[in-house]
């Protein structure tokens, strides 16, 4: 006789199923509930709220969830591999697909950091990890400044391709992604030094 129970997926897998779904629907572009998330991750809201106790907490998880599932978007491919140009082009390039992909969390969670010091948190140490990222990308054109400028510059490169850049180019300006390309490209060009 074949089993006609149905499996219930264990804690973990219906934790992680939450956390995915409110990744899901924040990407898609809506604005999560609690109700949403549930429905869509086939949990009750009693076995919600079992795992998370606020929507604030299912982000915060969020969070970290995103480096699980897009480690692709948080590094430079071919770091300090090329010519100048070549590698301008591919750190333009690597940021605008990270913004491309995640902006709405990008921006919830700097959002969130006005009020949550874990956000603040967050921010703070992923905007820490891109600018080691960019240093070493930019080590040839680095090597020559000294440690004042260098920072300045990092500071400067993190901001010009910023989710906040991003947002106002694509968004505020409704610029097409070439046009974005193009004016990052001239003023990642314009502040880097010549190697």
């Amino acid at each position: 006789m074949p089993d006609t129970t149905t499996r219930r997926p264990p804690p973990s897998e219906r934790r992680l199923r939450v956390i995915d779904t409110f990744i899901d629907v924040l990407l898609e572009g809506g604005v999560p509930t609690a109700v949403e998330v549930a429905e869509r991750a086939d949990v009750s809201m009693a076995t919600l709220f079992r795992y998370f106790a606020t929507l604030d907490e299912i982000r915060h998880d969020a969070m970290a969830r995103v480096l699980e599932r897009f480690p692709h978007l948080f590094s430079l491919p071919d770091r300090a591999v090329g010519d100048r140009e070549q590698r301008i082009r591919s750190f333009v390039a690597a940021r605008l697909d990270l913004h491309e992909a995640l902006h709405a969390l990008q921006l919830l969670q700097r959002a969130s950091a006005v009020r949550d010091p874990w956000a603040a948190e967050m921010v703070h140490k992923s905007r820490l990890t891109m600018a080691e990222e960019t240093r070493r990308h930019f080590e040839p054109e680095l090597r020559g400044v000294t440690p004042a400028r260098r920072e300045s510059l990092l500071a400067t490169l993190d901001l010009v391709t910023s989710v906040e850049s991003w947002q106002t180019f694509r968004v505020s300006f409704d610029q097409p992604i070439a046009r974005t390309r193009r004016a990052w490209f001239d003023a990642v060009d314009h502040l880097l030094p010549p190697h």
